[in-house]
């Protein structure tokens, strides 16, 4: 949530003022963002709230304030990932006839956004997210370990330094098996959403 929120205005921006110094500094942010391994932003921001604000407990890993910088953490990485492809989306699906005919008509700019942009950008966006969740369950195993949350991917780094197979074959199962789940899932949207696929389906044609 953290994520979507900071990401759809800021893409929507870049895309904007394409080029401009707006563009160049939101588009460093996401390499920076995408650049430095989550573990290191993790501990980055438990020193700087955790010690020298005190803002949040560094040992405390029980209530809401103990996931708020776990929380952060992902959030960087996902923003950095997906303002980038919602901006290279934006410009790609902008460039298409229907959407310069919408301007040309002098529909208004939300409007064009709405009807015209935004659907077919969430359409190019979701086969990117089953591969962003495989990811996320993955990284959280050491989001966990930095932040001492006792969760399933904390379980797995101590079943490795156990060598606990068992643990270690369970963990693989059942990353597998959500991360299948999710990509069946998004495959069934990415048809439910688009009429073109749900013609050819059919065996009909979409005019």
């Amino acid at each position: 949530v953290m994520g979507v929120a900071v990401t759809i205005p800021l893409g929507i921006v870049s895309a904007k003022y394409q080029d401009s110094w707006i563009d160049h500094g939101i588009r460093l942010v996401t390499f920076l963002a995408l650049a430095i391994p989550g573990f290191w932003v993790g501990l980055l921001l438990l020193y700087l709230f955790g010690v020298k604000l005190q803002l949040v407990s560094v040992t405390n890993t029980n209530g809401f304030s103990a996931y708020v910088l776990p929380a952060v953490t992902l959030a960087l990485w996902i923003c950095g990932l997906y303002i980038r492809r919602l901006r290279n989306a934006i410009l790609e699906v902008s460039r298409q006839p229907f959407v310069q005919g919408a301007r040309a008509l002098g529909l208004p700019e939300w409007m064009v956004y709405t009807r015209y942009i935004f659907p077919h950008v969430g359409l190019m966006l979701l086969p990117m997210m089953g591969v962003t969740m495989g990811a996320m369950l993955g990284g959280s195993a050491v989001i966990e370990t930095v932040f001492s949350i006792k969760g399933i991917g904390y379980m797995m780094v101590q079943g490795i330094m156990a060598r606990d197979y068992i643990l270690m074959q369970g963990y693989i199962i059942w990353i597998t098996l959500v991360f299948i789940v999710i990509n069946i899932i998004i495959d069934v949207l990415s048809v439910w959403l688009n009429p073109k696929r749900r013609a050819a389906i059919k065996g009909g044609s979409y005019e």
